[in-house]
């Protein structure tokens, strides 16, 4: 679960093993002669009863994760050190630095994050796509039957692009034209327009698809392809069942005809 907030966001986290997989990835570690791993400059710089606080040291955002106790958050953050071979020999810098950047973390920072870097100013014009499909994460839940998402970020000739990989169930509630088109309303949605679609375009067959989604000003791409959930063999028949019933039964539309493929394109795409 997201939340936004005024200043930043705020996620639900729901075990310690979760928490510390988060901490793990984005707190700054460094090896010596290696890259910084983790968000170069990001603190724990509160803690709650049931939360915690982190932040970019100078920056505004921030980002508070919540739903466990004080003590599991001290301990989650303590077991991400059991992820190194060799903890002995990393600059934890969150943790040898608490309230300034390490030395190492400003050198990563000039080298791969130059405001006058080219990829970096790809990357920063396209970066409210991250921030706005974060902010609408219950909607691949809300008003689709998505059951795994993944993906990743990068640039390509001058756009920042951002790949994400959806399974679905087959005839299990709505299909994940359903997210596209909420990503796409004119009031609540974000600034994009279909471009491309690959698929066919009645989903009854459960073939995948593929939406490739850009904004009028060419600063981002989202690259969305849905693939067909199938019962994994390890699970039981009773627990793949048991799974389909927290799947959402209806949505906004019930099938994506070629009409409505056109209407989301508009003219002058293809």
């Amino acid at each position: 679960m997201v939340h936004p907030e005024p200043h930043g966001i705020a996620l639900a986290v729901e075990s310690k093993e979760r928490a510390s997989e988060i901490l793990f990835h984005l707190l700054p570690s460094c090896a010596s002669d290696e890259e910084v791993q983790g968000v170069p400059g990001l603190r724990i710089t509160r803690r709650y009863r049931t939360a915690i606080e982190l932040q970019v040291l100078g920056e505004p955002a921030r980002l508070r994760l919540f739903g466990l106790p004080a003590r599991l958050w001290r301990s989650a953050e303590a077991s991400t050190l059991d992820k190194w071979i060799d903890p002995d020999s990393m600059q934890l810098c969150w943790r040898s630095s608490p309230r300034s950047w390490t030395q190492v973390e400003r050198e990563h920072h000039a080298q791969w994050e130059d405001d006058n870097d080219r990829y970096t100013q790809v990357t920063q014009r396209g970066a409210w796509l991250s921030s706005g499909l974060l902010r609408r994460a219950a909607l691949l839940h809300t008003v689709a039957n998505t059951f795994l998402i993944d993906g990743y970020r990068g640039a390509a000739f001058d756009v920042a692009r951002l790949v994400l990989r959806s399974s679905h169930v087959h005839e299990q509630g709505p299909g994940p034209h359903n997210f596209i088109a909420a990503l796409v309303d004119p009031v609540c949605g974000l600034s994009l327009l279909l471009k491309r679609f690959r698929g066919d375009t009645d989903e009854s067959y459960g073939r995948d698809q593929q939406f490739v989604l850009g904004d009028v000003g060419n600063t981002a791409v989202l690259d969305f392809r849905a693939t067909i959930e199938r019962p994994p063999s390890r699970l039981t028949p009773e627990l793949w069942q048991a799974i389909l019933r927290r799947v959402p039964q209806t949505g906004l539309t019930s099938s994506l005809s070629p009409g409505v493929i056109a209407g989301l394109c508009g003219l002058g795409t293809s």
